[in-house]
């Protein structure tokens, strides 16, 4: 009985293996056993990133082997990867396509090397390797034997890999629904009472977890300050900045510092502590409702309207995005309400919705929308806005996230009585 027929006969319960770690180490410890070998090791496809992650290892160097990812192309993996094609090297050390990496974390030699890919109808799973011959040197009967155990191992490999994904999805969908938990638990539920403002809001998240925050904060003599802000992206990284600047926005608030002062100190820590592609376009207003007199620090943020009779105002006096550069400053920008107004305060999810042919809502829709149904208090209001912007895109579910509040003035005599 020859080698292959060997060892597909005593391998041929890896067709059962569902559990990748144990199918994995089955494989190495027959390549090593049928190929006299020193190491063998198997190198996992990502086909989206074109990387092949390294996976297992057999010997005595096996458990100091961190986990190594080579490019499409890079080392003798990702050469064997590009080329879909077998090797033998007889001294690796004059080889220019061996990528000493492994060799350095290990402190092991990589003396000789044989490999193969892993392929399934033509696509390819991963790179079976089979390193240091323990006695002379690996022979192309060897190379037909590991190509022969790759075409044997495809398809529990390919299952096996199937099912742990899955299983990582699940996980960590169970985890983000953690983590949105947690995440609406920061968000305020009701609208505070302030006499003389009619105030509604709601958040709708892309996925599990999103990177929007908005706030009603009450402060004292009937002053609340708005605030609406967008992190840069979604996902778990957006909620993560989320947090930090919901935080810090409340700490601040509380002790009193004015919206500059928070708005600023904001810019800074996130300038000076994430990466540059990381920042929040906000919002914040501090409204009097006894003054009737609003003052706000537009930050990068789509401009909020005002609705005073028949038109839509802007409050577009601005600056760069929180956390884009330490040094900028945040200067506040006055407005007077009148008895009426209505402020409408949002992210770009809502003016970019898009419809089934792509079309976005846009801000000047949903200041016609808004205009129209000005009369309804906050809450119908908002909820008729809502409806119009689904109805405009033809679905429930939104590409981004979607924050949408509305503040009605409803004047100084209310608001002393």
């Amino acid at each position: 009985m020859d080698r292959i027929t060997r060892f597909k006969k005593e391998m041929i319960d890896l067709y059962s293996e569902v559990d990748l770690r144990q199918l994995l180490e089955k494989i190495t410890s027959g390549i090593r056993g049928y190929l006299a070998c020193e190491e063998a090791s198997i190198f996992i496809y990502d086909e989206e990133r074109e990387e092949l992650a390294f996976e297992t290892a057999t010997g005595a160097k096996a458990e100091q082997l961190k986990r190594i990812v080579l490019k499409k192309g890079q080392g003798i993996a990702g050469w064997i990867a590009a080329g879909l094609q077998g090797v033998i090297i007889d001294d690796c050390s004059q080889d220019p396509r061996h990528a000493a990496e492994a060799d350095r974390k290990t402190q092991f030699c990589t003396r000789s090397l044989l490999g193969v890919p892993v392929l399934m109808g033509g696509r390819l799973l991963g790179v079976l390797e089979a390193v240091n011959k323990k006695r002379g040197r690996f022979t192309r009967g060897d190379l037909r034997l590991l190509g022969d155990m790759a075409a044997f191992l495809a398809i529990p490999l390919q299952n096996a890999v199937l099912i742990r994904r899955m299983l990582e999805k699940e996980k960590l969908e169970k985890e983000l629904q953690i983590a949105r938990g947690i995440q609406q638990s920061f968000l305020r539920q009701e609208a505070p009472a302030c006499p003389g403002l009619d105030i509604a809001f709601l958040n709708i998240p892309s996925s599990s977890v999103g990177g929007d925050y908005y706030e009603a904060m009450p402060l004292v003599e009937r002053r609340v300050v708005f605030s609406v802000n967008d992190v840069a992206g979604h996902g778990v990284p957006a909620a993560l900045l989320m947090s930090v600047f919901r935080s810090s926005f409340v700490h601040m608030l509380g002790r009193g510092n004015g919206i500059a002062a928070v708005i600023g100190h904001l810019n800074r820590l996130i300038a000076e502590t994430t990466e540059a592609n990381l920042y929040v376009t906000s919002f914040t207003c501090r409204v009097d409702a006894a003054a009737g007199s609003l003052e706000y620090i537009n930050a990068g943020h789509p401009p909020p309207l005002v609705l005073r009779g028949e038109r839509a105002l802007a409050l577009d006096a601005g600056s760069l995005a929180v956390g884009m550069f330490a040094e900028a400053d945040y200067a506040v920008t006055g407005f007077q309400l009148q008895p009426g107004d209505v402020l409408v305060l949002f992210t770009d999810g809502v003016i970019e919705a898009a419809s089934e042919a792509g079309e976005e809502y846009g801000s000047e829709r949903l200041a016609a929308a808004a205009r129209a149904r000005r009369h309804l208090p906050a809450a119908d209001l908002q909820a008729a806005l809502l409806a119009d912007i689904r109805g405009f895109c033809g679905r429930d579910e939104f590409a981004d996230d979607l924050t949408l509040m509305i503040v009605k003035y409803q004047g100084t005599d209310l608001a002393e009585g």
